[in-house]
């Protein structure tokens, strides 16, 4: 490995962008000394750790614990993870290992929900009340075009060495603008957050303060950078004195090529380079072992089938008494083969947390078996559609697009889904009828919808031939991503049946899903969303990416690739634009998101068929810190203040 720089920061600043920036620079400096005054401040002598740190620090293996956590660590205390009125927040105790499993290999959601880290956060992922995390405080200008962060003073990756602006620079300069790394600049840091906005640019004031500077207002920057996508740090901050070894602007390639023979590569450094990026979306694949990170636990060696996660001894949280969060030592997910045998280990005691694979068609179950297998089932709202049908719009068959982008059909098809059966059947009259999909179950007038598109003529077994006078059909591929799923799709087939409508329903694996999805070859699918009230959760499920590939490819790609859509998606793509220019929660802001909604109740491309279901949290009767009420998701989110009560 290179021996760390001279300089902990490498500061790169042009003399034109000095004169440019002189202004901005001292006003935020001058803030954010101010708001550091205020900032609480942990001394040595209030600081505690873990045991198992503590026998690490007598052997001489780590520094002490004022050395290991930052200057200003991020304070827990009660509603700063989770809203007050959701969680009797409690000092926790240490020790203990937490269990669950995952059903995929190299990927587990809930351990990448709970030990997720953006450079902003808020308590519940609202978009009310952000704040800094990775950065002690942050400031925006007048026009939401310059953000100014401050890291943390003395925060340092897993394995030692200091969080500096060089880490930013470095994830600026070397990855995101380097063309061989980023063929693309990511749409997301460009201004307004469109893929034909300029470049951001970033400099370094300092060792820890930085600002980045959009060419246009881009108030959702701060969305951006807390809630969106289950954004992290790793895009903004890397750590540079680990991954320039694998870079050529500081190895050189004489000492790549055995890397690069290893791999198969040629003199390909720069796909080196991204293997050994270990980005968030890669913190549960087992190659991400003795990568530095800034999570709660770090992933350490385990057998077989086995996925395990241990404290990290340099994470930089406190609670409210001093004590260096996590609480729990030690994660391990167990690999099963599939999502009803991770329910079944529920069942006889074996996971202590499960929150991706649960579901409501399973709560007799559970609460049959909750005692005599030692956890508890929490009962909290999901944030979005636990069951959605995904018609795909671009799929490569003229006559299904002719049908599928009349908005009569999808009105039909939503006419003559039982949104109540469904509520009552497969969530035990826990869900919400839909409110971003116009409601009604009226079988009869989606027969007339259909006859009104031309779809009169029926086949020698009754069901609606198509537009073309052949056999019309929606071929419904269905992975288990939860259990409600092939369920929901069944009923589909059965009242797409009774309008005539033939439909079929094909199970499939969840890594064959993602394919055909991605290669356009889904004709329908019924998936979970994450979100349909986007301004609750700033996720953005209402752009094509599921339900029109080739139009949402032909958005991100400026017209290289994909499809040319009609005018009313370019109008969707133009209100979803609206919306980042303002700072979440601004008038303007909820005046955008306003104008979205109204697009989505005329227009629907997607149908869903129950909202804000309530989903059981299964957690070990010994688990501390859970939430009671609230979003299922924030309380996955809270992860490094759970602990088991002795």
């Amino acid at each position: 490995m290179p021996s760390s720089d001279k300089s902990t920061t490498d500061l790169r600043i042009s003399r034109s962008r000095e004169e440019r920036m002189v202004f901005v620079r001292n006003a935020s400096l001058l803030l954010l000394s101010l708001l550091l005054l205020m900032a609480p401040t942990a001394s040595a002598e209030s600081l505690y750790e873990a045991p198992m740190l503590s026998e690490r620090v007598e052997q001489g293996e780590l520094p002490p614990i004022e050395e290991r956590l930052p200057v200003n660590p991020f304070v827990v205390g009660p509603g700063v993870l989770i809203p007050k009125e959701d969680l009797d927040w409690q000092v926790g105790t240490y020790g203990g290992m937490l269990r669950t499993v995952q059903s995929r290999p190299d990927w587990n959601p809930d351990i990448f929900v709970m030990a997720n880290e953006p450079i902003l956060r808020s308590p519940g992922r609202s978009q009310e009340d952000i704040v800094g995390n990775m950065v002690e405080e942050y400031s925006v200008n007048d026009d939401n075009t310059v953000f100014t962060f401050r890291l943390r003073e003395g925060m340092r990756w897993s394995d030692g060495y200091p969080v500096t602006t060089a880490d930013v620079l470095f994830a600026y300069e070397d990855v995101m603008m380097n063309r061989d790394i980023t063929p693309a600049f990511p749409a997301l840091y460009r201004s307004g957050g469109r893929v034909d906005g300029e470049p951001m640019e970033i400099e370094a004031l300092d060792d820890y303060t930085f600002t980045v500077t959009f060419a246009e207002p881009y108030g959702a920057f701060v969305r951006v950078l807390s809630i969106l996508h289950w954004s992290s740090y790793t895009e903004l901050l890397k750590p540079k004195h680990y991954l320039q070894q694998y870079h050529l602007s500081y190895t050189p390639m004489e000492e790549l090529e055995p890397l690069l023979e290893e791999e198969e590569l040629d003199d390909e450094w720069w796909t080196l380079f991204t293997i050994r990026d270990m980005t968030h979306w890669n913190m549960t694949n087992k190659d991400a072992i003795g990568f530095p990170v800034l999570y709660p636990w770090v992933q350490v060696e385990a057998p077989s089938g086995v996925y395990a996660f241990e404290r990290n001894p340099y994470y930089f949280k406190v609670d409210t008494a001093g004590n260096q969060l996590p609480y729990i030592d030690r994660l391990e997910s167990h690999e099963v083969s599939d999502v009803e045998m991770g329910n079944m280990r529920v069942l006889i005691g074996e996971v202590d947390f499960l929150r991706e694979d649960t579901a409501l068609s399973k709560l007799p179950l559970y609460m049959e078996r909750k005692e005599e297998a030692g956890y508890d089932v929490v009962l909290l709202s999901f944030y979005g559609a636990p069951s959605v049908l995904y018609l795909n719009h671009t799929y490569d068959n003229d006559a299904w697009r002719e049908t599928v982008q009349d908005v009569r059909f999808r009105e039909a098809l939503n006419l003559a889904i039982d949104n109540e059966e469904i509520i009552e059947t497969l969530y035990f009259d826990m869900a919400s009828e839909p409110f971003t999909t116009p409601p009604g179950y009226d079988p009869q007038r989606a027969e007339e919808l259909l006859d009104e598109i031309g779809m009169v003529d029926r086949d020698s077994e009754g069901y609606r031939l198509g537009l073309d006078g052949e056999r019309f059909e929606i071929r419904m591929e269905v992975a288990d991503f939860a259990p409600d799923l092939i369920p929901a799709a069944e009923l589909l087939v059965e009242y797409f049946s009774d309008i005539d409508v033939r439909a079929s329903l094909r199970q499939i694996s969840p890594e064959l899903h993602g394919q055909r999805q991605a290669a356009n070859e889904l004709m329908a699918t019924v998936h979970w969303s994450s979100s349909d009230s986007w301004g609750a959760s700033g996720t953005e499920n209402y752009l094509p990416t599921m339900w029109a590939p080739l139009w949402d490819a032909w958005y991100r790609t400026e017209g290289e690739s994909g499809e040319e859509p009609p005018e009313h998606i370019k109008e969707l793509f133009e209100i979803h634009e609206a919306t980042y220019e303002y700072l979440p929660g601004s008038p303007e802001g909820e005046a955008a998101l306003q104008d979205l909604f109204d697009w989505w109740l005329e227009h629907f491309p997607k149908l869903i068929l129950a909202e804000s279901p309530l989903q059981p949290l299964i957690v070990s009767d010994r688990l501390g810190n859970v939430p009671h009420s609230g979003n299922i998701h924030d309380a996955n989110y809270s992860g490094e203040q759970f602990y088991f009560v002795d």
